[in-house]
């Protein structure tokens, strides 16, 4: 009798053991390492901390532009309309790694989800119902580390485009260097690094969503190296760490390329 109670025990444990493992495999890796944001889970309040933060350096990301007011000032850096002046008269917080790289690793940006149904009875998938099914997404797309004040035309036309190197000097911006064709873009040499670590951040703080492709890896890693941490970098960096408490290994000392974390 007392063998049969071990073993219904047993069986009770491995039981226990079975649904804590299956619970962990439905688990993204953001909600078993949480290395990321853990703070913030709206894209609006980390909007309002990039503005705040950026008031002592109010100049856009990739075309350096100064603003006032999110007006920008296009004399302050050359800038020429593309085409859409109501987006390029204003600045807009810009995701570096574009939250489609992301999202699209949750089964609810694909499919969508039951939650995701419209009054008319229509169901939508894609960015907005994964904000709405997922904290984990919520806290990804608004974790500072990857936000920048940007050219809202410039936003715009970068959309969810991949970083490479482009052959030639095609500029539509004017003095702007930065260059978007054939659904890639090529940022000026300055924020190369920048952009490299905000990769490399988000690729580590969330592992297993696909941020980082083997293809694009060894660029990434090239700009790292060769557009060491600024100033400015730094002390963004250490300010966003204050406000989100968590930390960004990937900018270390000023003109340090970074501490180099295992995935």
């Amino acid at each position: 009798m007392d063998s049969c109670k071990g073993l219904g025990a047993l069986l009770k444990l491995a039981r226990l053991v079975l649904i804590f493992c299956v619970f962990l495999c439905q688990c993204t890796p953001a909600q078993q390492q949480r290395r990321g944001n853990t703070k913030i889970d709206s894209f609006s309040k980390a909007k309002k901390h990039i503005y705040r933060l950026f008031a002592e350096r109010p100049a856009t990301f990739y075309c350096d532009c100064k603003y006032s007011g999110r007006v920008v000032d296009h004399q302050s850096c050359d800038y020429r309309v593309r085409k859409n002046m109501k987006r390029a008269a204003r600045t807009e917080i810009e995701h570096v790694v574009p939250a489609h790289a992301f999202g699209q690793s949750f089964k609810a940006w694909r499919e969508g989800d039951g939650r995701c149904t419209r009054k008319d009875g229509t169901r939508f998938k894609g960015r907005n119902c994964l904000r709405k099914v997922s904290r984990n997404f919520r806290l990804m797309e608004a974790d500072m580390f990857n936000l920048q004040p940007a050219v809202g035309e410039v936003n715009a036309d970068r959309s969810n485009y991949s970083m490479a190197m482009i052959p030639g000097e095609v500029r539509h911006y004017g003095g702007c260097d930065i260059e978007i064709i054939n659904r890639k873009i090529e940022p000026r040499p300055e924020i190369r690094g920048d952009i490299a670590r905000s990769y490399l951040y988000m690729a580590w703080a969330y592992p297993g969503t696909g941020i980082i492709s083997k293809k694009n890896r060894p660029l990434l890693t090239l700009w790292d190296r060769q557009d060491p941490v600024s100033p400015w970098e730094f002390k963004r960096v250490r300010h966003i760490e204050a406000i989100q408490g968590n930390r960004n290994p990937f900018v270390g000392s000023v003109g340090s390329s970074g501490q180099r974390p295992t995935n």
